[in-house]
């Protein structure tokens, strides 16, 4: 190590070195960081597109019973003006009821069915997209500390360096002390 003090003041080669691959693997760790977060966000936008598109399907499918419920109503008020007699008219009007009635049990039955199988799904897609950005996070922590150790042994690496330095060149120094002056020793 050879540090240079005055204006132009160098950082020793090694720690310039650590520094550099500090700076590189923290930078790594950032793109990883996002391109993680990216994907994140990019699979929850796909699964809630999903939930969305389920919903929709069940609006429409819930618009399509109104509306055949709707008919319904309209095709028995048509029934009931051209009715002959009271009776015929009860007997539509019975008939009528008990159609509807069986209707709207299996329509609510669909409905129900469809609506806990949109919430099954629903809740088993965020649990397997927490599962794994649970995994990813956990990805992440390891490497980062991967990343502190390899850092703290170089940090300690150079520490152990520096010290030899010094300790050479403070023997170098007390030898040269001790020894008389030669003005024709190079130093």
């Amino acid at each position: 190590m050879t540090p240079k003090f005055g204006p132009d003041l160098e950082l020793p080669t090694e720690l310039k070195a650590i520094a550099e691959k500090n700076v590189a693997q923290a930078r790594q760790a950032f793109d990883t960081l996002f391109d993680a977060a990216r994907t994140a966000v990019g699979e929850s936008e796909g699964r809630l597109e999903e939930v969305r598109s389920n919903m929709k399907g069940l609006r429409q499918k819930t618009l399509g019973l109104v509306e055949t419920n709707i008919n319904a109503g309209f095709d028995f008020l048509n029934k009931l003006v051209q009715a002959k007699s009271p009776q015929e008219v009860l007997a539509l009007q019975s008939e009528f009821l008990t159609r509807q009635m069986q209707a709207l049990s299996e329509q609510a039955a669909s409905l129900g069915s469809d609506a806990r199988s949109l919430g099954e799904s629903t809740v088993r897609s965020l649990d397997e997209h927490a599962k794994a950005l649970a995994e990813r996070v956990k990805a992440l922590g390891t490497l980062a500390t991967q990343h502190a150790q390899s850092a703290a042994a170089d940090v300690q690496a150079a520490g152990k360096a520096a010290q030899s330095d010094v300790q050479a060149t403070a023997e170098h120094a007390a030898e040269n002390i001790q020894q008389p002056y030669n003005p024709n020793q190079t130093y």
